[in-house]
């Protein structure tokens, strides 16, 4: 099974958003991992994680994806970050410079110069990691400030932690385990800084925890849920593109079949008719000639009769063969005319050149030394060959025409004796 360019996104490599993880085309996904695949799908994949390859493409294919999300939320967390420096001065006005310091001194250049190295960093894991250690920097400063302030509302304050998880685990859409991670700290420090923190009413501290457990809760269940989907989708895409990609193959393997000989692999009697129209009609706008060279195996069925189909079969395959290494030009064509005939189609030829180019293959196959010990001719296998050659604009010309004079000039080769070339009845005689 393959894969289609489609299931990979571009990652920038220079402007704003730019990456040192140049585009890369997998290509084709393994047979194993289609089987995986398609056992995820079935399966499904609670610990949001895939087998080593397909992890590796994974976070590939969604890398911009991911990094656009992470530079939007960059510039969103600054500025909001800064924007709470209010709930600061309303709520615990007696550390208002501190928090100045932090917000703006020191939460600011740092998230700045996180996301030049995340924009910089080509493994996936860093990025989450620069993410995540942002959001700790966060939460460590939402923690020390009440800590250090005396004022009674210090412990509602707490409750801005909220806003931490929600854009973290939403905005943000941080992967699940580094979520998990977050969360776990937030707890831990939470603890420790309530033990700094002026004992706030209970009847306030209740609520605001509750708050906060059904934040971590919601927005856990929803960064779970997204992930998850957006794994489930790739795999989709992947299987898909996967499966496309296969039928293209088995079209082209099947068109190819359509257009060849099975026991020679040449051209068959279909393509060359295709072929010889196309020529044709290029030929009437450029004024060149169409040659045909037309070959027929000498004594065929007396070679069959003697040594068996099978061994008649290897005779053309070697024929076959012959033709190709002889006739090589990018514009021509060897086809099986049918039986032990071929035919071969040479674009932009004259009538003596392409005289030489059949002698060439009737002595090559004689060459050959194929033995032939019931043929009257020669004691191994030999050709007859005739040749014909047309200008599509000349008055009468046809395609037709031109298949009638070939196959008149092989029948005069073929009566005159055999293994020898003949042209077309018109143009000369025997060579």
């Amino acid at each position: 099974m393959s894969i289609s360019p489609t299931a990979r996104d571009f990652v920038p490599t220079t402007g704003f958003g730019a990456t040192d993880l140049a585009p890369v085309d997998y290509g084709p996904v393994s047979a194993d991992s289609a089987e995986q695949i398609d056992q995820l799908l079935v399966n499904g994949f609670p610990t949001l994680s895939f087998p080593a390859e397909l992890e590796k493409r994974f976070q590939h294919d969604t890398a911009a994806d991911r990094l656009r999300v992470i530079i939007i939320t960059a510039a969103l967390v600054v500025i909001l970050f800064n924007g709470y420096l209010l709930t600061d001065l309303l709520m615990i006005p007696d550390v208002f410079a501190e928090a100045v310091a932090l917000r703006t001194g020191l939460f600011t250049p740092v998230c700045l110069i996180g996301l030049y190295v995340l924009i910089k960093t080509p493994h996936p894991f860093f990025r989450e990691v620069l993410v995540l250690l942002a959001a700790v920097l966060a939460t460590c400063i939402v923690l020390y400030l009440p800590s250090i302030s005396k004022d009674p509302l210090a412990g509602p304050y707490l409750v801005g932690l909220a806003m931490v998880v929600m854009f973290s685990h939403s905005v943000a859409q941080m992967r699940f385990w580094m979520a998990i991670a977050l969360d776990i700290f937030i707890a831990i420090g939470t603890v420790v800084a309530l033990q700094f923190i002026p004992p706030a009413p209970i009847e306030v501290m209740i609520p605001a925890a509750l708050v906060m457990i059904s934040t971590v809760t919601f927005t856990l269940f929803g960064c779970y849920s997204l992930e998850r989907d957006e794994r489930q989708n790739w795999l989709l895409r992947i299987r898909e593109t996967n499966l496309l990609a296969a039928l293209k193959t088995a079209n082209e393997r099947l068109d190819k079949i359509s257009r060849s000989d099975l026991l020679t692999q040449v051209a068959n009697r279909r393509h060359f008719d295709e072929f010889l129209t196309q020529v044709w009609e290029r030929a009437e706008l450029d004024g060149s000639e169409v040659s045909l060279i037309m070959i027929d195996v000498d004594h065929f069925k007396a070679y069959n009769d003697n040594y068996g189909h099978p061994a008649g079969d290897e005779c053309l395959r070697q024929v076959a063969g012959t033709l190709k290494r002889r006739l090589r030009r990018p514009g021509d064509l060897v086809a099986r005319f049918g039986g032990e005939e071929f035919i071969a189609v040479l674009t932009g030829t004259t009538l003596p050149i392409a005289l030489q180019a059949a002698d060439r293959i009737r002595v090559a196959i004689e060459r050959l030394r194929v033995p032939h010990v019931g043929s009257p001719t020669s004691s191994f296998v030999t050709v007859s060959v005739g040749v014909a050659s047309m200008r599509p604009i000349d008055r009468g010309a046809s395609q037709k025409t031109l298949l009638t004079k070939a196959d008149e000039a092989l029948y005069r080769a073929k009566n005159s004796g055999r293994n020898r070339v003949w042209p077309d009845p018109d143009a000369g005689g025997a060579a």
